[in-house]
């Protein structure tokens, strides 16, 4: 494994994934950089959220 963190991998992972689709879904400087930063950002909220929720049901 190359990184072996899981929210480093996760972070970078969301930059790359935002960066192509800000490039391929948007026109223009500005919007290109506010769609980019905006999915990032939903990208990394939603995955610390999902993974908060799933160590709801750790049984231990």
């Amino acid at each position: 494994m190359i990184l072996e963190s899981h929210l480093l991998s996760l972070v970078v992972y969301a930059f790359f994934v935002a960066l192509v689709m800000a490039l391929i879904r948007r026109t223009g400087r500005k919007a290109r950089l506010r769609y980019g930063l905006t999915l990032f950002g939903l990208m990394v909220a939603g995955a610390l959220a999902f993974g908060w929720f799933m160590f709801l049901f750790i049984k231990g």
